[in-house]
C-alpha cells in the first residue's frame, strides 16, 4: 500500500519498524510547563507568566522553535474553516518578555519571530538547541477569550467556564515531518506532546475549580464537610453528592476569600484545560482501573440542575470507564481522575470532558461514552488528529459503543452505526480516509471522513478478526505507542504483526480507496444439485456475506461468507442453497451491513 517517502524515512532512520512497534530510534520530544495564572470570569481575560523547559530528545539540531497560539483563532484576520461572527474577535494573544534561554525575542544575538502566522509564531534561533539539550522559554501573555461563541470551550450561562487553548505552548518536533507547523483552523484538531504541568490558578473566591491533575491545595479552599465528601468518594463504587443546591444555596462550598489559587500537577498529559463555576451542583464516585495495583479513577460530574439526565452521568461515567479498562481499550483508565463538565456540544480534554446536555438516557450515555473514550485516544495514543484524525473520532465513534451495548438494556447500537455511513457513503463529498484531515473544510465530508466511514472499518474489522483477535491486536498497539505518537501505519503494521495476517487488501480498500460497499443479487440458477445464487460485489469496498433464503414452506436458513471472500479481487461469487423445497424468495444482507443500494439485494422466487 502507498507509504509516503517521509513515511518511508522514518523507517529507513530506525524510528519506526514495519513491525508497527517503536524503532530502535525513535524519539520525542517534551517539555515542563510552570504557569502561573489570573482568570476573571466576568471579562473573560485570562493572563499569567510561563516557563517551558523543552527537552530535545531528538538527533538533530534545531534552529528553529513553534510556538502555538491557539486562541488566535479569534484574531481579526486569520484564516478560518467557518464563520464566527464578530462579536469575539480581539488582536490575538498578547505576548511580552519572551526569552530563549535568557535572550530575548527580536534583540541583536536573540531569537528571532521570523513569521506570526495565525495560530503559530516560527521563531529563528541564532542559538541552536542541539541533541541532548534542554531551552528554557519564559514569556508573559493575555488574551481574551471568547464569551459569546462556544467552539469546544467558552462560557456556559453567566458564570460558568470551560477553558481551553488558552495558553502558549511549543509545537511537536517528530522523525516524520519536523516541527508540525500546520496552524489550527478550527475543524481539523490537535497535535501536542507529552509534557508536565505545574499550573496555578488565580480565581475569584467564590468560584469552583476542575481541571486536568491533580490539585495539590484542596483544604486550602473546601470546607471540611465538602473534603470529607471527596474523600468517601474516591473510595467508593457508590455515586456520592460532593456539593448540593442545599449547599450551594447556603454558601457551605467554599471558605470565605476574595480569591483562591489552585495548584494543579499533571504528568505526561498532551494538554491542560480547566472549568469553573459558581452555582453548578457536584456527583462523584470512583473506579478501581488496575486490578494488579487497585488504583482507582476518582469519576465526576458538575452541572446545573436543571439538566435532565446529567444526575446519572457521574455513575455512567464509572460505569463506562470500568467496561473501558477491564475489556475493551486494552489497557487500564490511564489518568487519576475524569471529570464530566456540563458545557455545550461534546469535546474531550485530558481528564475533563465538555459535555451538553441530551433530552433521553441513550443519548446521555452515548456521549459521555464518547468523549471519555478520548482520553485514550488521542490522550494516551497521541494520533496527529490534524492529520489522521480517523484514529482518534473513528476508534471512538466505534469502540464507546461496545460500552453503550453493556449499559444500556436491550440496545444494540451498531445498526444505527452503520447506517449513520450508509446513507452517505459515495457521495461527492467523501474522500479517502488518508487524505490529510486538515484539507478537509467542508463539515459534511469531514464528519464522514474522520467519524462514519473509519468507525463502520473498524467494525467490520473486529467482526472480521474476530472478538478475541481484534482486542489482542488492539491491546499490543495501545501497549507499544501510550504516550507515544503512533501514524496509522504503526496501527496497520500492529495488528497484522501480532496476528500473522496480511490485511493489505482491508487497508486499501477502506482506507486508501475511493469507493462504496454494494453487493448485489444476480443470477439464481436451478441446477441438478439445487439452487445456485450468483452474489456480485458491485461497489469496491469488502463487506460480509449474508444469503437469507425463504421456502415456501415457512422454513428458512442463512448463509454466511466473511469479508475476506473478496481478497483476491474477485467481484461475484456462488453461494449453492441446499434443498429444501420451493423457494419462496430470497434477502441479501442485513442492517448490520453496509451497502448503498439495498434495492438490487431482495428477490422474489415465482
Amino acid at each position: 500500500m502507498f507509504i509516503p517517502h517521509e513515511v518511508q524515512k522514518a523507517y529507513g532512520k530506525g524510528t519506526r519498524s514495519y513491525s508497527g512497534a517503536p524503532g530502535e530510534h525513535y524519539f520525542q520530544n517534551s517539555a515542563s510547563y510552570d504557569i502561573d495564572a489570573r482568570f476573571d470570569p466576568e471579562t473573560g481575560i485570562i493572563e499569567g507568566e510561563e516557563t517551558i523547559l523543552y527537552r530535545n530528545n531528538s538527533p538533530d539540531t534545531l534552529e528553529h522553535m513553534v510556538i502555538r497560539n491557539y486562541m488566535n483563532l479569534f484574531k481579526k484576520g486569520v484564516s478560518r474553516d467557518f464563520n464566527i461572527g464578530s462579536a469575539d474577535l480581539h488582536d490575538g494573544v498578547e505576548i511580552e518578555d519572551l526569552t530563549i534561554n535568557g535572550r530575548k525575542l527580536n534583540t541583536p544575538g536573540g531569537p528571532q519571530l521570523n513569521s506570526d502566522r495565525g495560530t503559530n509564531y516560527l521563531i529563528q534561533l541564532l542559538n541552536p538547541i542541539y541533541p541532548d539539550n534542554t531551552a528554557k522559554v519564559s514569556l508573559k501573555w493575555k488574551v481574551q477569550l471568547p464569551t459569546e461563541v462556544t467552539i469546544r470551550m467558552g462560557r456556559y450561562g453567566k458564570s460558568n467556564w470551560l477553558v481551553a487553548y488558552w495558553y502558549p505552548r511549543i509545537a511537536v518536533y517528530n522523525d516524520i515531518m519536523g516541527w508540525d507547523t500546520h496552524p489550527f483552523t478550527g475543524s481539523a484538531e490537535f497535535n501536542n506532546d507529552f509534557c508536565d504541568y505545574n499550573v496555578e490558578l488565580t480565581i475569584p473566591g467564590d468560584h469552583m475549580v476542575w481541571a486536568t491533575g491533580e490539585l495539590q491545595n484542596p483544604r486550602s479552599h473546601y470546607r471540611k464537610e465538602v473534603m470529607e465528601r471527596i474523600q468517601q468518594a474516591r473510595e467508593t463504587s457508590e455515586v456520592v453528592s460532593i456539593v448540593s443546591q442545599e449547599d450551594l444555596d447556603n454558601d457551605r462550598v467554599l471558605k470565605d476569600k476574595k480569591k483562591h489559587t489552585w495548584h494543579f500537577v499533571a504528568e505526561e498529559v498532551p494538554d491542560f484545560a480547566f472549568a469553573a463555576s459558581t452555582n453548578y451542583v457536584w456527583d462523584a464516585t470512583s473506579v478501581e482501573v488496575d486490578p494488579e495495583t487497585g488504583r482507582r479513577t476518582f469519576v465526576s460530574a458538575v452541572y446545573d440542575t436543571g439538566s435532565s439526565f446529567f444526575e446519572q452521568v457521574a455513575e455512567i461515567g464509572r460505569k463506562t470507564i470500568d467496561l473501558f479498562s477491564r475489556k475493551i481499550m486494552g489497557a487500564p483508565f490511564p489518568w487519576p481522575k475524569l471529570t464530566v463538565f456540563n458545557g455545550s456540544g461534546g469535546m474531550e480534554f485530558p481528564m475533563l470532558i465538555n459535555d451538553g446536555e441530551i433530552a433521553d438516557y441513550k443519548g446521555t450515555v452515548h456521549l459521555t461514552a464518547h468523549e471519555i473514550g478520548h482520553n485514550y485516544f488521542p490522550f494516551y495514543v497521541m494520533t496527529n488528529e490534524s492529520y489522521y484524525a480517523f484514529m482518534d473520532e473513528g476508534l471512538i465513534t466505534f469502540l464507546p459503543r461496545l460500552a453503550e451495548q453493556a449499559i444500556i438494556e436491550d440496545y444494540n447500537p451498531f445498526p444505527d452505526l452503520v447506517d449513520d455511513y450508509e446513507r452517505h457513503a459515495g457521495n461527492l463529498r467523501e474522500v479517502p480516509l488518508m487524505v490529510k484531515s486538515y484539507i478537509i473544510s467542508d463539515y459534511s465530508s469531514y464528519r464522514l471522513h474522520a467519524y462514519q466511514r473509519p468507525a463502520v472499518a473498524f467494525y467490520l474489522l473486529r467482526r472480521y478478526l474476530g472478538e478475541e483477535d481484534f482486542h489482542r491486536a488492539l491491546e499490543t498497539y495501545v501497549q507499544r505507542w501510550a504516550k507515544k505518537h503512533p501514524t496509522p501505519y504503526d496501527f496497520f503494521f500492529t495488528f497484522e504483526d501480532v496476528l500473522n495476517k496480511d490485511l493489505t487488501w482491508f487497508w486499501e480498500s477502506w482506507f486508501f480507496g475511493f469507493g462504496y460497499p454494494d453487493l448485489a443479487l444476480g443470477e439464481v440458477e436451478q441446477t441438478e444439485k439445487g439452487v445456485v445464487v450468483n452474489i456480485e460485489k458491485k461497489g469496491k469496498f469488502p463487506v460480509p456475506v449474508r444469503l437469507g433464503v425463504t421456502y415456501e414452506n415457512g422454513e428458512s436458513k442463512v448463509y454466511t461468507k466473511p469479508l475476506d471472500v473478496w481478497k483476491d479481487g474477485r467481484t461475484s461469487i456462488q453461494i449453492r442453497v441446499e434443498d429444501q423445497g420451493r423457494i419462496e424468495s430470497i434477502r441479501l444482507g442485513s442492517e448490520l451491513i453496509p451497502d448503498t443500494n439495498p434495492e438490487n439485494n431482495n428477490r422474489v422466487m415465482n
